[in-house]
């Protein structure tokens, strides 16, 4: 039971609900901080088929939500694409300088209506987004745990795994293509969930990641290939935990969030103490409060 909530709702082919994270930070000077309010998936069809070409596909929620893919004209056979990050980045307005990220969720695939019942052979419902180890999928009612993002590896650092015909063209993805084409997309975070590339499946959420003194930092090069893997961009991560932007207090908390992201911002203290040198020269300190929500794709 958690806030007496005892009933559980026995949909199928859901979506994956996105993360909840927050943590606490001391800034001892203005930085410049860019924000990403992630957005959530969309569950659509579309009669044209045209060989899962990405100008016909569903695309992902801002923030690097997978793109799904399906041809039918009639709604329940529609498919989910994945829910994108909510993120801050300090100093730089790229992955490598996310100092905090919430985990969107996977899409699901179609909702048939007369089998419609969570576990059921229909079932492909999306994994959570969030925790630092996020969600995988179903197929046909079973969980699939062996595609996870975590905190150092998963599709691809900051996007979520589009739907693909003949399967995943990462190494460590979903090789082989199986099913009907209302295929769905994975949620995007720190790294980015997996898609199934199953027509009675859903796919993965992303992780959730915040720089604290706990963290796990990828070593080296950091590849970010984007939601279709054909991008080439890879860089170290920007800071080092002794530069002064750890976060602590934090709380991580998987698959509890629906609809668009959110980010609160929340200034705890403001103090202003004279400098040693002159009365004249004040020393500001914040301490910050970031609390940040990711969405879930419609279902």
């Amino acid at each position: 039971m958690v806030n007496g909530n005892t009933a559980c709702r026995k949909l199928g082919s859901r979506g994956g609900a996105g993360g909840y994270i927050s943590g606490t930070i001391r800034l001892p000077k203005q930085i410049t901080a860019f924000a990403t309010i992630g957005g959530h998936g969309l569950f659509h069809s579309t009669s044209i088929y045209d060989n899962f070409n990405v100008d016909e596909m569903i695309p992902g929620g801002y923030g690097g939500g997978g793109y799904s893919f399906n041809y039918y004209s009639v709604n329940y056979l529609s498919s989910a694409s994945g829910g994108g990050q909510t993120t801050v980045k300090f100093l730089e307005n790229d992955l490598w300088h996310r100092v905090i990220v919430s985990g969107g969720g996977g899409g699901s695939d179609n909702v048939h209506p007369y089998i419609n019942e969570y576990g059921t052979t229909d079932d492909g419902s999306g994994g959570s987004g969030g925790g630092l180890i996020a969600q995988g999928f179903w197929i046909n009612g079973i969980y699939n745990s062996s595609y996870l993002a975590n905190s150092t590896s998963g599709f691809t650092f900051g996007s979520g795994e589009s739907a693909q015909e003949f399967g995943s063209i990462s190494d460590i993805g979903v090789r082989e293509g199986f099913g009907g084409t209302d295929r769905s997309g994975a949620g995007s975070g720190w790294f980015g969930g997996f898609a199934s590339h199953n027509g009675n499946g859903g796919s993965g959420g992303g992780s959730s990641w915040v720089l604290s003194e706990d963290a796990d930092i990828p070593d080296g090069n950091i590849a970010a290939k984007g939601p279709f893997f054909n991008i080439t961009d890879e860089r170290p991560y920007f800071f080092r935990k002794t530069d002064g932007y750890l976060f602590y207090d934090i709380v991580n908390i998987p698959g509890v969030w629906e609809g668009n992201g959110k980010l609160v911002i929340t200034i705890l203290d403001k103090l202003s103490l004279p400098s040693c040198f002159s009365v004249c020269y004040l020393h500001f300190s914040y301490h910050l409060l970031f609390v940040l929500f990711i969405d879930s794709p419609s279902n």
